[in-house]
């Protein structure tokens, strides 16, 4: 089943960034693979000599893979799952996380920490 070497999608500097994007590909059907990851985390200096850490995908994803990333930089990705945006009380669970880290602050060290502000909003609707 193999269609021929992998082909270089996208360099990036940190191994966060390519596993964000290796996500975001997969997450839309695209199988993605992660090169030169560990080696530049071993060995940092030799980032800028080999390119960065690389993002490949088969050849036959590769209009695909370019369409996504396309869509990424050009922020128009859409949400993939209707239950996903029906379940977003993530701003209200979020605060009371913020609250139980308070009281254990508080609790432990006898130290108050501020809490953020009430008015949150969701990211899905700064898109819109």
């Amino acid at each position: 089943m193999s269609t021929g070497p992998l082909v270089t999608l996208a360099r990036v500097t940190f191994p966060h960034e390519a596993h964000l994007l290796k996500g975001l590909l997969e997450s839309r059907g695209v199988t993605a693979f992660i090169i030169d990851e560990h080696l530049m985390t071993m060995q940092w200096m030799w980032e800028t000599a080999l390119g960065g850490v690389k993002v490949q995908v088969a050849p036959r994803d590769i209009e695909a893979a370019h369409e996504v990333l396309a869509n990424y930089h050009a922020h128009r990705l859409a949400m993939s799952s209707p239950a996903f945006e029906a379940s977003t009380p993530h701003s209200a669970m979020h605060f009371y996380g913020w609250r139980a880290l308070v009281i254990a602050c508080w609790a432990t060290t006898g130290v108050v920490f501020p809490l953020p502000s009430v008015s949150r909003k969701c990211l899905h609707d700064r898109q819109q």
